[in-house]
């Protein structure tokens, strides 16, 4: 790499681009996009949890319902058979246990429900299923005893109850002792004790069931309260990015901009500030500026400056004219003649004739204020205004004169000796033409008068 592009790269300016700032808010704008929509997802899959949980619930007591109706609804058609002998009730019990199978139904969909959530609870289940299952064997026994003992027609009844075995001792009853003892199954202790002992296991299932469900709905409250925290944070970081967004933007795009419409406005230089491409444009339009602002010093110098002694040219003397005519201070106009300076041209060149208007430039800037304004308005004729003078100080501006005079007369090296000439007029309401007919006058009076001195207007 050549020492040029070495010496640029360390003048670029350091700062942040708006590249990068428009990568990061993008980037992170997607990054929290996603998270919200997972988040969304999230919420969601937990809503329909909920509300599966709460259907299975649901679902799960009237299961328990149809466990215990149909459980109920199997007495209650074995009873009536037994009271009345009507074959119909027999049949009722069969087409439910057989073909309804409310019972068997529930007791399969409570297992599967059940399956992956609580051993103890299946095993209770099982264990009711087991017991029903008893307990249809001694309601058909109890259908099948009614049935001889009614000496019914076995072929009209359900095949179940034509298949039951009855014990030799059961055979041997007579038909009142056998419609006692099917009578004794269905309505005595034991029968109630092994319903209770049924519907106690089916509501130890049905207490397991709200436990499984609360536990489910606990947790799933857990998750969902976890995820719309979390909604919540990403909500207020987006809201965070966006202000941080803002402020990045006012910072580093938009203070810039208006910082830098006020500054072309009022043609000043930028203020280096912003992002890395607003300081590289100030940087840029700065250094255009400074040699702008250079290149005009140098041409305002040599549009009001003479080019040969550097004083103020006509030029700006016809300017200065114009801004004297309102200056309510008082003022002093004096006109500058060389004397006899075509006779140094002509003796000495023209080169020792500039070199006599430099030195008359030289000490008229050595002797008059900073606040004065000197002028070379012609060839061999000067001009300055001396501001702000009172008439009664007019000895001040006559020392200055002589003093210069006084250098002329006595020049050091191969100089040769020449004078000044000089009318002065004051003026207390600023410039007008008369004053400088004044100047002029007093101007002519003094070289009228042996030039080498200085002539006061007076009326």
């Amino acid at each position: 790499m050549s020492k040029e592009k070495t010496e640029r790269r360390k003048d670029l300016p350091r700062g942040i681009r708006i590249r990068t700032i428009s990568i990061w808010i993008v980037a992170s704008t997607i990054l929290v996009s996603v998270l919200i929509l997972f988040g969304i997802r999230s919420v969601m899959n937990h809503y329909h949890e909920l509300i599966n949980m709460t259907s299975e619930y649901i679902h799960s007591q009237n299961n328990i319902m149809d466990m215990s109706l149909g459980s109920r609804y199997l007495t209650e058609q074995t009873r009536f058979y037994i009271i009345t002998g009507d074959s119909t009730y027999a049949d009722a019990y069969f087409t439910e246990a057989d073909v309804t199978r409310r019972r068997d139904n529930a007791l399969q969909e409570m297992s599967a429900y059940l399956e992956d959530t609580d051993d103890a609870s299946l095993n209770l289940l099982a264990d009711a299923l087991r017991l029903s299952n008893e307990l249809m064997d001694v309601e058909i026994h109890a259908m099948k005893l009614a049935a001889v003992s009614a000496n019914a027609d076995l072929t009209s009844l359900p095949s179940k109850i034509q298949d039951y075995p009855l014990s030799e001792e059961e055979l041997q009853l007579d038909p009142q002792k056998k419609a006692d003892a099917a009578y004794q199954l269905v309505f005595g202790p034991a029968y109630i004790e092994m319903q209770q002992k049924i519907e106690a296991q089916l509501q130890s299932v049905s207490d397991s069931v709200i436990l499984v469900c609360s536990q489910r709905q606990e947790n799933s409250h857990v998750s969902m309260s976890r995820v719309l925290n979390q909604q919540l944070f990403y909500t207020l970081l987006v809201v965070a990015l966006v202000v941080l967004a803002y402020v990045m933007i006012a910072v580093l795009i938009l203070k810039p901009i208006r910082l830098y419409i006020n500054s072309i406005e009022n043609n000043d230089a930028l203020q280096i500030t912003g992002a890395y491409e607003f300081r590289y444009l100030a940087i840029t339009y700065n250094n255009i500026y400074e040699m702008a602002a250079a290149q005009q010093s140098i041409l305002r110098r040599k549009a009001e400056n003479d080019a040969l002694t550097g004083l103020l040219n006509r030029a700006s003397f016809e300017q200065m004219k114009t801004r004297l005519r309102d200056l309510s201070q008082p003022f002093a106009l004096l006109l500058i003649d060389v004397d006899v300076f075509k006779s140094i041209n002509d003796t000495y060149g023209h080169e020792m004739g500039d070199k006599a208007l430099i030195r008359v430039a030289n000490l008229l800037k050595e002797n008059f204020r900073s606040t004065d304004h000197v002028f070379r308005i012609g060839g061999d004729e000067f001009a300055v205004v001396v501001t702000p003078i009172q008439v009664e100080n007019q000895n001040i501006i006559s020392e200055k004169i002589d003093n210069i005079n006084h250098a002329l007369q006595n020049p050091t090296g191969d100089f040769p000796r020449y004078s000044l000439s000089v009318g002065i007029a004051f003026s207390s309401d600023g410039y007008t033409d008369e004053l400088f007919r004044q100047a002029d006058k007093a101007l002519y009076h003094t070289k009228e008068n042996g030039r080498c001195g200085y002539t006061f207007f007076t009326t």
